[in-house]
């Protein structure tokens, strides 16, 4: 992997994993994300619920052990299953994500518990996934990969192409994700709290109760800032929140992205942002699909052994727990097609027979704003209209006079 400093993300390079080139691409999903395709390849079929995807269980839950669920980013179930499979015996190695470092993020080979726990958390810029793969499928160690629904994906379609590493995966778990955004963008937030980007060298986005608050560590020492996101926070810092984070330094591939809930994984685990858990005031939720046999076994088993507790979540509350963004991301072709009309160069994408003929002309509009701040970020000179723009979209996006008013009202009092 090489990181651009101009893109600020990591691309990959060939070395030897896929023998032919023209494979070696195939698994990225960068260049391309064939939902049909994979989808029949790992179930034999497409998904009768083209929204959800493939699904065996729906439910809520959380890590039974309270430390993790607190120090989790969501309810913990992830670490959770980890933890389980690590006490059975069933896995050497979980590859995971590790180090909140803006610069220095990577991928790491988890052999224990402990070293489970030290790679808690999510990350919302780019890191270097790719850094221990080799070191992976050169191994023969049995493996359960954490992994965002685009490297569920790629490694899906590595453990195609290898099927000495498909012998050895115990378990695929995916990640809901709303996108990743460079690292420059989200910095622009933190200025506006009284600190110096530059200088953070430890970020967690989502510390303490969830859903989390920003923890920023320095170089110079100082004590940890806490800094809000989205609950505790002012009308007019959520919508600085959103210019940095979900709008013009998102990365243009996560834009045009079919997949937000981890369809290929075995299991697929998220935030389930609904009223009826954010009011607990608790240590947090995630909301956990079972996608495949081998999946739902494992979640079975862990609660059997009291290691996770699940609580019910039906599909619709699934869904709208996402809120339009799954909706807007199932429909990753008509993004590709205002991208190409925008001049953008879009990876080639497949999505679900079930959802061709869904489009609306509410997401052409979406597509057209999402993608049209990609292009803008590129003139600095357009930066000082960022939040009129995103005043705009914030009240009128959504056509709903009685939403609107309450939109207004929330602005004039700074809430």
């Amino acid at each position: 992997m090489t990181f651009s400093t101009e893109e600020e993300i990591w691309t990959p390079s060939l070395n030897g994993l896929i023998n032919e080139a023209a494979a070696g691409l195939r698994v990225c999903p960068g260049a391309k994300m064939d939902m049909q395709g994979v989808a029949q390849a790992v179930f034999n079929r497409q998904p009768d619920d083209a929204l959800v995807g493939e699904s065996l269980l729906i439910a809520a839950g959380y890590a039974h052990d309270p430390s993790v669920r607190q120090a989790a980013a969501s309810g913990g179930v992830t670490t959770a299953l980890l933890d389980h499979l690590f006490a059975r015996g069933e896995i050497d190695v979980a590859y995971c994500s590790a180090g909140r470092d803006p610069k220095h993020g990577k991928a790491v080979l988890a052999r224990s518990s402990d070293e489970i726990r030290q790679a808690m958390g999510s990350h919302y810029h780019p890191i270097n996934y790719g850094s221990q793969l080799p070191a992976l499928v050169d191994s023969s160690d049995r493996f359960a990969f954490v992994g965002l629904p685009c490297e569920i994906a790629a490694m899906r379609e590595v453990m195609m192409a290898r099927p000495d590493v498909r012998d050895r995966c115990v378990a695929l778990i995916g990640l809901f994700c709303g996108g990743i955004n460079r690292f420059s963008g989200i910095g622009k937030y933190i200025e506006n709290f009284g600190t110096d980007p530059k200088a953070v060298d430890d970020i967690d986005y989502r510390d303490g109760a969830w859903p989390g608050q920003i923890r920023l560590t320095t170089t110079d020492g100082a004590a940890p800032k806490i800094i809000p996101r989205i609950m505790n926070n002012s009308r007019w810092n959520i919508l600085r929140y959103v210019i940095s984070f979900q709008g013009y330094w998102m990365l243009p591939r996560c834009r045009i992205c079919p997949d937000q809930i981890a369809d290929f994984a075995d299991i697929a685990v998220g935030d389930p942002h609904l009223p009826r858990f954010k009011s607990y005031g608790s240590p947090g939720y995630s909301a956990v699909i079972a996608r495949t046999k081998k999946g739902l076994e494992i979640i079975n088993d862990a609660v059997e052994a009291s290691a996770v507790v699940l609580e019910p979540l039906s599909r619709d509350e699934l869904v709208k727990s996402q809120g339009y963004t799954l909706e807007n991301r199932r429909q990753a072709l008509l993004y590709s097609k205002v991208a190409s009309f925008l001049g953008m160069k879009p990876p080639e994408i497949s999505i679900y027979k079930g959802l061709q003929n869904h489009k609306t002309w509410h997401q052409y509009v979406y597509a057209f704003v999402d993608l049209i701040k990609i292009k803008v970020r590129q003139r600095k000179w357009l930066r000082p209209f960022y939040m009129p723009l995103q005043i705009f979209e914030y009240l009128f996006l959504t056509f709903s006079v009685r939403v609107l008013l309450n939109r207004l009202g929330k602005l004039a009092r700074g809430k």
